[in-house]
């Protein structure tokens, strides 16, 4: 039976899918070692959204709700020692929402993992995640919503530890409490993988391998210039954060923009200050409160950064990403089946290189990312669609029965209104049977 429970809490883009990818691809070793690693991903986005009440909830199937409870339910029949929950939108739940979802856990020992960064990073980080959901601010007149904006998932809210750490161990130990900071310097995810394990008691289990694809979904300032301005120019005519997910976050950043430059995004002088202060408040309250370091809390001050600003970038400069994004895109829609006559990789997909050298290179990666791009985004409308056919079919095997019991219980009533002379009680002891097995 659990024990023992690790509450991963977040906060975003703190090295939380590096470490959840490790987490899947190693369930199984895991498991042999006591470990389960509670899941699906799905049900971990569902649940963090039922813990903070979040209205895109009335958008998704009834099941969405209860997810929370599933995933407890999980950690609960798990017959080994212990359990992770991993994921990183937690971050955002207020304190009494925090309270509500672990009493779903009482009388386990839980301990909260919080994952940091450079701050100055994550205010450069947060802006590039609102860029993907149609933001058309730019970074220099931008700052992080603060901690009492409750509903942003991409703010000091949720990138400041000691925020995050405070509202979900406000109940807890502080021994129970553990702040994993990303290292500051390059050092191999090696170290990230060996901070997080000593907070959550798996740096015993040996034989677990840390070799999982990283996809780096960052923007370079020439790329995330250019999808601001692909945003105003949208006008709105992307709507819903469904929508805006797969079009513009998944195809367009992800599949297309993120390949094509990794060149550093810096921060104004305010906007350094600003990741300053928080850093020193958050090394100051997470060291007042007691709560267990891995790694060093130096880690969250933020680092000198030479790079440009989005506002430095050139007209040529976004017009030449802009070709190759639309040279990409016309791929992918091939790919996707936009014209079914020609056949994806045909002797009809040869194209001559005429753009530098830099675009060469990185145009094969582009289009390697289009083509495993195209089949995820129709089998996702699938995946949804046959979920919702099942859904009406099992309402439609239920309203079939309904209607059978209705019709025995024509049946049996109506032997039973007959004059007892014309009365068959062969029938009636038949309907009534009848009416007994599909109903009872």
């Amino acid at each position: 039976m659990t024990q023992v429970v690790y509450l991963h809490v977040g906060g975003p883009k703190s090295g939380t899918t590096f470490i959840q990818q490790v987490l899947t691809h190693n369930s199984e070793v895991l498991a042999e070692a006591g470990v389960l690693v509670a899941g699906p991903r799905l049900d971990l986005i569902h649940a963090a959204m039922a813990v903070r009440g979040d209205g895109r909830l009335d958008d998704l199937p009834p099941s969405a709700r209860t997810a929370w409870e599933r995933v407890t339910e999980q950690v609960r029949a798990w017959q080994g020692e212990s359990a992770i929950i991993s994921y990183e939108l937690f971050a955002n739940a207020s304190a009494e929402q925090a309270r509500d979802a672990l009493a779903r856990l009482d009388g386990l020992e839980v301990h909260v993992v919080v994952t940091a960064r450079d701050l100055g990073k994550a205010i450069a980080s947060s802006w590039q995640e609102q860029l993907k959901f149609g933001l058309t601010r730019p970074l220099e007149s931008w700052s992080p919503p603060q901690e009492s904006a409750a509903a942003s998932e991409w703010g000091w809210r949720t990138m400041q530890p000691a925020n995050v750490a405070g509202r979900w161990g406000a109940g807890l130990p502080a021994a129970q409490v553990h702040v994993v900071t990303v290292p500051a310097r390059s050092s191999g995810t090696g170290e990230l993988w060996h901070r997080f394990a000593s907070a959550t008691g798996l740096d015993a289990v040996a034989g677990l391998d840390l070799g999982v694809e990283r996809a780096n979904e960052s923007l370079g300032v020439v790329e995330a210039e250019l999808l601001r301005r692909v945003n105003g120019a949208l006008d709105g005519r992307i709507r819903g954060g469904r929508q805006k997910s797969l079009w513009l976050r998944d195809l367009l950043t992800h599949g297309v923009l993120a390949p094509l430059g990794r060149e550093p995004i810096g921060l104004t002088p305010a906007q350094a200050e600003e990741a300053a202060a928080q850093a020193d408040a958050a090394i100051a309250a997470i060291t007042a409160a007691g709560y267990r370091v891995h790694g060093d809390l130096d880690d969250l001050r933020p680092a000198p950064v030479d790079a440009r600003l989005p506002g430095d970038v050139t007209d040529a400069e976004v017009a030449g990403s802009a070709a190759l994004a639309l040279a990409d895109l016309l791929v992918w829609a091939r790919a996707a089946g936009a014209d079914v006559r020609t056949p994806v990789g045909g002797a009809a997909a040869t194209t001559q290189p005429t753009a530098p050298s830099r675009v060469g290179e990185v145009k094969g990666a582009v289009r390697g990312s289009l083509a495993r791009l195209a089949a995820p985004v129709r089998e996702r409308r699938v995946a949804h669609l046959e979920r919702r056919i099942a859904e009406l079919e099992a309402e439609v095997e239920a309203s079939r029965a309904l209607h059978l019991r209705v019709a025995t219980l024509s049946d049996v009533v109506a032997q039973l209104l007959l004059p007892a002379a014309q009365q068959d009680e062969e029938l009636t002891m038949q309907a009534l049977r009848s009416y007994r097995d599909r109903s009872l």
